[in-house]
């Protein structure tokens, strides 16, 4: 607790202390002289007394505040706070200022007062904030202050709050894109049955029909009943897909976006812009962004989720479950992920994915195979898993790797030419890397960076439809 003077403290010198000593020096004896240290006496005795009763003033008072607070990166959220007095004194206002953590934003003014406080009453309030990064992050301190008893003072004090804040990626972007798949608006009203056709589970044998494909017809059964049958299968409805996310070093490479997008937000304009003409984000937040719409589908569709992270070794393996709690669950992994300044392993992932999924799955790597030596090396260690799992393999294109004669691609100066240049042979070198994966039967997709979840969810839809796990 501190004690610092107040506006009166300091008029009350202006007015007397220095007077005072100004007739102290010219009216060094005398009538004076005595008048002088009298107001200095008095002003010294009211000050010092009007401090002692105040030592404690805020010792009655206690603040509440949540332990945790869930909230998505560029929205504006509210830190409720609660403010109770404890003694039978009112305290005739309070002023408190939450400390600020860079990431954050504070809507309003920093400092805030609550106009008086009754003994034994409580006042609820509240801070507006807005995250401006994804992270966790915690709020430890909240300062106060209260006037003293005649206001010649002002005592304050830090109380600990002790809360923490998740932010969640903003993944409002990337829903509206796929609204289709969120909405559902034509299957209001249906229920769930079970569907039967070209699937790898047997459902049973029926008599031939006209139409039926020449594969299908069970040869043992149609010599013991003398009669063409046609063997059905259950469609697939619940299988397992993986998210696998690479946050080792190429993962921190930049994405840059015109300031001028209306999909990025405020937040992210304001704070991370480069120059005033791009907003930056990292390759890693549209990996994060994609895994947590995927989850979304994948739910939506029966499946069971889980999610794999890795850099130069396996640090987060999420077993594949349904339901909401676990897409917190994988939420919850995940938000925490930043770039390791590593290369990454390649070879002890596909080694610990061979021992750890059993059954065939559907995995989606999402890596950047921009580095050649990189690339290779992933070449080298796919086939340990690519015939027991169908492997999506996807990445954002680099922001140069088009074709050199690409349309609207035109180069403006001879700097220009040179970098487009460069992009051609990265474009082509990332084509021969696709190539050489899918004679493994692992498909390469090199979708724009705002398309890179729509693409995904497009991929495992097909999936899907046609059955191929």
């Amino acid at each position: 607790m501190r004690v610092v003077p107040n506006t009166p403290l300091l008029w009350l010198v202006a007015l007397a202390v220095i007077p005072a000593t100004t007739m102290l020096v010219f009216f060094p004896a005398g009538a004076g002289r005595w008048a002088a240290l009298l107001i200095l006496a008095v002003v010294l005795a009211v000050a010092a007394v009007d401090m002692a009763r105040s030592q404690g003033r805020l010792d009655e008072l206690e603040v509440e505040s949540p332990g945790l607070q869930r909230v998505t990166r560029g929205k504006e959220c509210s830190l409720p706070l609660k403010f109770k007095n404890l003694g039978d004194e009112t305290l005739p206002w309070l002023r408190f200022g939450l400390a600020v953590l860079p990431e954050f934003r504070v809507v309003g003014a920093v400092i805030r007062e609550i106009a008086e406080l009754p003994g034994q009453k409580a006042y609820p309030t509240s801070c507006e904030l807005i995250p401006l990064k994804r992270g966790q992050y915690f709020f430890d301190d909240l300062f106060v202050e209260a006037p003293s008893h005649l206001g010649l003072w002002l005592t304050r004090r830090r109380y600990a709050i002790d809360v923490e804040f998740r932010v969640y990626p903003d993944l409002s972007s990337e829903r509206r894109r796929l609204s289709g798949i969120f909405l559902h608006r034509g299957n209001e009203g249906g229920h769930a049955v079970r569907q039967v056709g070209k699937g790898r589970e047997f459902e049973q044998l029926r008599e031939y029909q006209h139409g039926d494909d020449y594969v299908d017809i069970d040869w043992k059964a149609t010599a013991r009943r003398g009669q063409p049958v046609t063997r059905t299968y259950q469609i697939e409805r619940t299988q397992e897909v993986y998210v696998i996310v690479d946050h080792s070093r190429l993962s921190a490479r930049e994405i840059r976006t015109p300031i001028d997008d209306p999909e990025e937000s405020m937040a992210e304009l304001s704070e991370y812009a480069e120059g005033g003409e791009f907003a930056i984000t990292t390759q890693l937040e549209r990996f994060l962004h994609c895994s947590l719409i995927l989850s979304s589908v994948a739910e939506r569709q029966g499946d069971l989720f889980g999610f794999i992270s890795f850099a130069d070794r396996v640090d987060r393996f999420i077993r594949s479950r349904s339901g909401a709690n676990h897409y917190n669950i994988v939420r919850d992994a995940l938000y925490t992920l930043e770039p390791k300044m590593v290369a990454p392993d390649f070879e002890q992932l596909m080694i610990t994915l061979r021992q750890r999924l059993t059954r065939r799955a559907l995995l989606v790597m999402l890596v950047d195979l921009s580095d050649p030596l990189t690339a290779e090396q992933f070449y080298e260690s796919i086939p340990l898993i690519s015939r027991q799992h169908l492997i999506l393999v996807n990445m954002v294109r680099p922001e140069k790797a088009h074709p050199l004669f690409s349309p609207r691609r035109e180069p403006e100066s001879a700097a220009a030419i040179y970098e487009n240049l460069g992009g051609h042979f990265q474009w082509s070198e990332l084509g021969e890397i696709a190539r050489k994966l899918g004679h493994l039967g692992v498909d390469l997709g090199l979708p724009e960076h705002e398309e890179l979840c729509a693409d995904t969810v497009t991929q495992y839809l097909n999936v899907k439809k046609r059955q191929l796990i």
